[in-house]
């Protein structure tokens, strides 16, 4: 039986906690559940989504928080308590320092574009992080043609519920491709509303730089030409998600990045869901707008 990678073992945490974000998670409870020591959890865990285990649990509950105001007539202290605050003024307090307006004034008038996250996630903020580094390198692409298929739905933070169903609609891609120079890739035109999210939706297929009669795709579209800020994943696909949440949460604000509103898609360079925690397996491509690029030089991928 193969063993579970930390990566992964992180992810389900990441689950765990997602299961219910009103109970008092401890670090301690959290690092038992993840068979790792506190201190060696806390580093995986920062390396692996951006931030730390405080810190992730926060946003979450106040992503929660915002959603509710924004869509129900819930009563704050209500809201409080469904998303682990004790009483409305810690509530109050946590939310204002986030995002610079109270509860009753955010419901009033909704988050400033200027504070908000990428679309459709506009409550997940990107985070200054000070302590991590989060690598990218930035590229001109020139127009690419995606060929897909479509899947529906994100489970447990993840896109592709059936991955075996995916497998298999991956390799009878690469047959029909053949010699064609071609990257296999997954496209989204939003990302998930949410951690789970069974209408979020992924094109995943093949990027060729021109349109081709492909059998095996159900459409194609074209990615326009322009920059891309690119983050290298390590380790399994299974956990290319939680590289997804550290590049939009740590990387933007890192570096001074403002995203365009085009398509994101990320690269496969391994042909297995399981990689060894050091191997480059993915390649993240998040659109941004020129001249809005922080002073930071990019890193070079390995």
């Amino acid at each position: 039986m193969m063993a579970v990678s930390p990566q992964n073992r992180i992810a389900r945490i990441c689950v765990l906690i997602e299961s219910d974000l009103s109970r008092p998670w401890r670090i301690d409870q959290l690092a038992d559940a993840c068979a790792m020591a506190q201190h060696h959890f806390q580093r995986r865990f920062a390396a692996a989504t951006g931030e730390t285990v405080a810190g992730y649990v926060k946003s979450r509950r106040l992503e929660k928080a915002a959603r509710l105001l924004s869509r129900s007539n819930m009563r704050v202290l209500d809201i409080a308590l469904e998303c682990g605050f004790q009483t409305h003024a810690a509530l109050t307090r946590a939310f204002s320092a986030h995002f610079g307006l109270s509860p009753a004034a955010f419901r009033d008038k909704g988050l400033p574009e200027h504070l908000q996250g990428m679309p459709p996630r506009p409550f997940l903020r990107p985070l200054a992080s000070r302590g991590l580094s989060v690598d990218f390198d930035l590229i001109d692409l020139p127009p690419q043609w995606l060929h897909w298929r479509k899947a529906t739905g994100m489970v447990d933070g993840r896109y592709f519920p059936d991955l075996k169903s995916v497998g298999k609609a991956f390799w009878a891609l690469r047959q029909e491709l053949g010699s064609r120079k071609a990257h296999l890739a997954t496209g989204f035109i939003n990302g998930p509303r949410a951690f789970l999210d069974d209408t979020a939706v992924a094109y995943f297929g093949a990027l060729l730089s021109d349109r081709t009669d492909l059998d095996w795709a159900h459409g194609a579209d074209l990615l326009e030409p322009g920059s891309y800020a690119v983050f290298p994943h390590y380790g399994p696909l299974t956990t290319l998600h939680l590289t997804w949440h550290k590049c939009v949460r740590a990387g933007v604000e890192q570096h001074g990045l403002t995203f365009a509103k085009t398509w994101m898609f990320e690269t496969y360079l391994i042909d297995t869901l399981i990689a060894k925690p050091e191997k480059l397996s993915a390649l993240i491509h998040l659109p941004v707008q020129k001249g809005t690029i922080g002073q930071t030089p990019p890193v070079p991928l390995p």
